[in-house]
C-alpha cells in the first residue's frame, strides 16, 4: 500500500493533515524543483523537509514558499519529503529536525524557492502573451497583465516554465508586498490533531500488519540470558518471539497479546557495562574532575586566572545539573515492512537520513528501495533524532516477513533512553571597583551532548552510524554553549571542559547547553549583583550594554513585568537573560513560597528572533517551552546498578496543565537574521525561577531538581 493511498484513507483523504495531491486531478503535476510541483488545476503541492512535532513547521514553512510565490493558499497542499540531499542542511549536510534550526536555515530556502518558481512562471507567461515579464503580476496562483486584462493559472504556465532553467539569485518580494509572512496563520496540524484524525507513529495501521512489544535488561547493555520461548509460541494470537540487542521482542495480532506474553515468559537478563554506573559515584567523580581532571580550553580572553589571583574580591559556586530523560508522550514505536527487494517505515523521526543510513546498512538496499513516511511525532526534544527504535522495527519486520508495529513501553522508553548528561559546573568571578565581574572562569564537567547526533558525514564516520561517536574537539562545544559566547562585556573571560567518556548512552536534550549553562551563568549573576548592592536589571543592563539586541529585551522584559514594583512577603520575582538558538530571550518569573512549596505565579518573556514570521506559532512555542523549563525543574532521573530508577510518570511529573502559570509572551522585531523559538523560551526559565526563589527566601538553589534543596514546584 503507498504512502499515499494509506494516509488518505486512514486520515480521511487527509495527508497528514495537509491533504493528498489528488489523484483524480486532470494531466499530472509539473515539478518546478524539489520543494514544488503544480498540477493544471491550480493545485500546488510544498514538500516539506522538516518534522512536525508540535512547533507548527508545517505550517510556517509551506507559508513562506506560497507567500513569497504568490499562491491561493487554498490551493496548497503539503506532504513529508522522503530522503534527498535536496532536503539536507546546508551547513551540516545532514537531513535532520532539531536545534531550533528549521525557520533559520529553511524559511530563506523557501522563500528562494518561490521567488524561483515565480520567476519562472512569469517568464513563461510573458513568453506566451508576448508582454515584457516585468509588466506581468502574480496573485492568487495567476499571472496577469494589467494592462490587457488577460490572465493565466500557474497550472497552465507550468509545463512550459519547467522548461526554463532555474534562476541562481531570484529577486525576493519586499516585506511591503508579502501577505502571510508576519501574521498569525491558522495552524494546519490543530484541526486533525482535535478531530481525532492525525497519525501519530503508534496510530499507523497497515494491512496484514502484526504488533510487537518489547523487553530488555534492566539497565542498558545487559544480556537476555533465558525465557520461556515455547510458553510465549503457544499463546494464541502470539507470532513470533524475536531476540534483539539485550532483549526480546514478541510478535502478535494484537499489542497487548504480544505485551502479556511477554511478561509472562520470564525473561531472565545478564548484567552489562552499565552494572556498576549509580548517580551518587557519578556526581563523586564529577567533583573529583574539578579538582584534579583535564581540561580543554574553549575560550580564552586575556588572562583571567591571574586577574582571579590577585583580586581582592572573588565569588566562586558549584552548580549540578542532572540526568534528564526525554519523555516524549508518545513513547518510541517504528513500523516497518521489508521485502526481498523494499523496506518501508512509518515512524516518527527527527533524523530522517540517519535512518535512511540505519535501513541501507541493514538491508542492502539502495536509496531508492526504501520508502520512510513521517508521521507526526508525539514529542520530540532530540530524542527522535536517533534511530535505535527504527534498527528494532527493521529487525523484527525481516524476521516475520510481514508489517510490523514495534511499540516502546513506558518503562522501556524510560529504561533505554539516550539521556540529557549529568553536568558539574565551576564558576568564579572577580568584581572590580564598579562592582562588575573584571574576570569570569567556567569550568564544565560533562561528557559530550553530540555522541549520536553529530552529522556523520562531515567526519566521514564508518557505519553503523547509530552507535555513539565523539566528535573532534573543535566541532564539540555544545556541552559549553551559552557561556561561549555570552551578552555580556567581561574583559578576563576564560572557558573550559573536561569530557567525561561515561558508560551511560547521553545525548541532546531541548535546549541542549544552552539551557543548564544559562542556569549556571544567569543565577550566578544574580549572585554578583546581589553582592554589590545592584539590581538585578541594572546590573545586566550595564554587562549587556554593548549587545543592544540583549538591551532591548531586557527593557521590554522589564516594562512588561513592571521590574521594580514592590512584591509581596513570600513572593519573590527573578529575571535572567538567554542568547541561544539565534535570538535573546528575557524572562521574569514571579513566585510565591509556602515552606517548602513553591508556586509560579506570573511569568512574562520578552523575544527576539530577529523576524518573526508567524506571532501565534511563536508565542506557543515560547509558552509550550517554558512548561518545559518549568517541568525541569522538578524532573530527573537517577541510577543504581545502571539500572533508571524512574520508570514512568508516577516518578517523573512534568507540570500538568492546571500548574501552569499566567503567561505573557513579547516579540522584539530587531530585523537580525532569523534564529529559533522552539528551543530559546525555556532557556532562560531555570535561572529565573531560581532568582526568583532567592529573592522570596534568600537561599540559592545551585543544584537541580528542586528537591535537591528540599523544596517542591506545586
Amino acid at each position: 500500500m503507498s504512502r499515499r493511498s494509506f494516509f488518505a484513507t486512514a486520515a480521511g483523504g487527509l495527508l497528514l493533515s495537509a491533504g493528498t495531491f489528488g489523484q483524480d486531478q486532470r494531466g499530472h503535476p509539473v515539478s518546478l524543483s524539489a520543494w514544488l510541483r503544480v498540477a493544471p488545476d491550480d493545485t500546488i503541492l510544498i514538500m516539506i523537509s522538516q518534522s512536525e512535532m508540535g512547533q507548527g513547521i508545517s505550517t510556517t514553512l509551506p507559508v513562506a514558499l506560497a507567500d513569497e510565490l504568490g499562491a491561493d493558499w487554498s490551493k496548497v497542499k503539503t506532504e513529508w519529503s522522503q530522503f534527498d540531499p535536496a532536503y539536507r542542511h546546508p551547513q551540516y549536510g545532514w537531513m535532520f529536525t532539531g536545534n531550533s534550526e528549521s525557520t533559520s536555515t529553511f524559511y530563506p530556502i523557501m522563500r528562494t524557492m518561490g521567488a524561483a518558481a515565480r520567476e519562472m512562471l512569469v517568464q513563461a507567461t510573458a513568453v506566451k502573451l508576448k508582454v515584457d515579464a516585468t509588466s506581468l503580476q502574480v496573485r492568487d496562483s495567476r499571472i496577469i497583465d494589467p494592462t490587457s486584462g488577460r490572465s493565466v493559472g500557474f497550472g497552465e504556465m507550468a509545463e512550459n516554465a519547467a522548461r526554463l532553467p532555474v534562476p541562481d539569485k531570484p529577486a525576493l518580494k519586499p516585506d511591503s508586498d508579502l501577505t502571510m509572512i508576519g501574521k498569525p496563520q491558522p495552524r494546519r496540524d490543530i484541526p486533525p490533531k482535535v478531530n481525532g484524525s492525525a497519525i501519530f507513529g503508534i496510530d499507523v495501521k497497515v494491512p496484514g500488519m502484526a504488533v510487537a512489544a518489547i523487553r530488555r535488561a534492566p539497565a542498558q547493555g545487559g544480556k537476555l540470558e533465558s525465557y520461556d520461548r515455547a510458553g510465549i509460541l503457544a499463546r494464541p494470537g502470539v507470532i513470533a518471539a524475536v531476540e534483539i540487542a539485550s532483549g526480546l521482542a514478541v510478535v502478535a495480532d494484537r499489542y497487548w497479546t504480544a505485551k502479556r506474553a511477554l511478561d509472562e515468559g520470564g525473561p531472565v537478563f545478564a548484567e552489562g557495562p552499565l552494572a556498576g554506573y549509580a548517580t551518587g559515584s557519578q556526581r563523586a567523580d564529577h567533583m573529583a574532575r574539578l579538582k584534579t581532571g583535564d581540561f580543554t580550553v574553549k575560550r580564552s580572553d586575556g588572562d583571567a586566572r591571574a586577574r582571579l589571583a590577585v583580586a581582592p574580591r572573588v565569588f566562586e559556586a558549584t552548580y549540578e545539573i542532572p540526568t534528564q530523560a526525554h519523555a516524549t508522550m508518545e513513547p518510541m514505536n517504528c513500523t516497518a515492512h521489508v521485502t526481498a527487494d523494499s523496506c518501508e517505515l512509518w515512524a516518527p523521526t527527527q533524523g530522517v537520513e540517519i535512518t535512511q543510513a540505519i535501513v541501507k546498512e541493514m538491508t542492502g538496499f539502495s536509496d531508492s528501495q526504501i520508502v520512510i513516511n513521517r508521521t507526526f511525532l508525539g514529542g520530540g526534544f532530540g530524542r527522535r533524532l536517533l534511530a535505535d527504535f527504527v534498527r528494532i522495527a527493521v529487525q523484527v519486520a525481516k524476521v516475520v516477513n510481514r508489517p510490523v508495529k514495534v511499540i516502546w513501553s513506558r518503562e522501556e522508553d524510560f529504561a533505554y533512553d539516550a539521556y540529557r548528561p549529568p553536568m558539574t559546573h565551576a564558576v568564579s568571578a572577580a568584581l572590580g571597583a564598579d562592582g562588575l565581574p573584571s574576570a569570569m572562569v567556567h569550568r564544565i564537567v560533562s561528557p559530550s551532548h553530540m555522541l549520536y547526533v553529530f552529522p556523520r558525514s562531515m567526519i566521514k564516520a564508518q557505519q553503523p552510524w547509530d552507535r555513539p561517536i565523539a566528535p573532534p574537539s573543535e566541532y564539540d562545544a555544545m556541552a559549553v554553549e551559552g557561556v561561549l559566547d555570552p551578552p555580556y562585556a567581561i574583559a578576563d573571560y576564560h572557558v573550559e571542559q573536561n569530557y567525561v567518556e561515561t558508560p551511560l548512552p547521553v545525548s541532546v536534550w531541548r535546549t541542549t547547553g544552552h539551557g543548564p549553562n544559562n542556569f549556571v551563568l544567569e543565577t550566578f549573576l544574580d549572585e554578583l549583583a546581589h553582592a554589590a548592592g545592584k539590581d538585578a536589571l541594572d546590573y545586566r543592563l550595564a554587562l549587556a550594554r554593548n549587545d543592544s539586541r540583549a538591551v532591548a529585551v531586557l527593557k521590554t522584559v522589564a516594562a512588561m513585568s513592571a521590574w521594580g514594583r514592590p512584591t509581596p512577603k513570600g513572593q519573590g520575582r527573578g529575571l535572567a537573560l538567554a542568547k541561544a538558538f539565534g535570538g535573546y530571550a528575557a524572562q521574569v518569573v514571579d513566585v510565591s513560597v509556602d515552606g517548602k512549596d513553591i508556586h509560579p505565579l506570573h511569568v512574562w518573556t520578552a523575544l527576539d528572533c530577529g523576524k518573526t514570521l508567524d506571532p501565534g506559532i511563536a508565542a506557543a512555542n515560547v509558552e509550550g517551552g517554558l512548561v518545559w523549563g518549568l517541568s525541569g525543574l522538578r524532573t530527573e532521573v537517577t541510577f543504581e546498578k545502571g539500572a533508571v530508577q524512574q520508570t514512568n510518570f508516577d516518578a517523573f511529573d512534568p507540570v500538568h496543565l492546571w500548574e501552569t502559570p499566567k503567561t505573557e509572551t513579547r516579540f522584539v522585531e530587531s530585523g537580525a537574521k532569523i534564529g529559533g523559538t522552539g528551543e530559546l523560551g525555556p532557556v532562560p526559565t531555570h535561572a529565573a525561577f531560581c532568582n526568583a526563589v532567592f529573592a522570596a527566601t534568600g537561599e540559592r538553589i545551585r543544584a537541580l531538581p528542586l528537591s535537591r534543596h528540599g523544596y517542591r514546584l506545586v
